[in-house]
Order: structure tokens, then C-alpha cells, then sequence
């Protein structure tokens, strides 16, 4: 049976591959505005991940209590 903490590392490995499809579009894309949005959702999978590496950390934390 699948915890919390194993649902946030496969999110984890969604963002990371997201954000790798995100930065090859951006690196093909020969219109500027598309270039930048690609770019944008990149660093927006960072964002994503940080939220998960958190809440990850606060499940830790609520567990270890108990």
C-alpha cells in the first residue's frame, strides 16, 4: 500500500519530468514568446517541487511525533 510520502516522490518525478519536456520545448522554440513561456513553465515545475519537497518535510515532522 502506497503512503503519503511514496505519493509526493512519484509528484516529485511527474514535476522533474514535466519540467524536462518544458526546457526542450524551450530550447526548440524559435518564437521568443513561445521560447518564454516554455521557459515559465520550467521554472514553475520548480515551484511545484518545492511545494512537495514541504509538504513532504511536514509529513516527516507530524510522523516522527507520533
Amino acid at each position: 500500500m502506497m503512503d503519503w510520502l511514496d505519493f509526493i516522490e512519484i509528484m516529485v518525478l511527474d514535476e522533474k519530468a514535466s519540467k524536462a519536456k518544458y526546457k526542450k520545448a524551450g530550447e526548440i522554440a524559435t518564437d521568443p514568446k513561445i521560447k518564454e513561456l516554455f521557459n515559465k513553465l520550467a521554472y514553475e515545475e520548480d515551484v511545484h517541487m518545492a511545494v512537495l519537497q514541504k509538504f513532504k518535510r511536514d509529513i516527516q515532522a507530524a510522523t516522527s511525533k507520533t
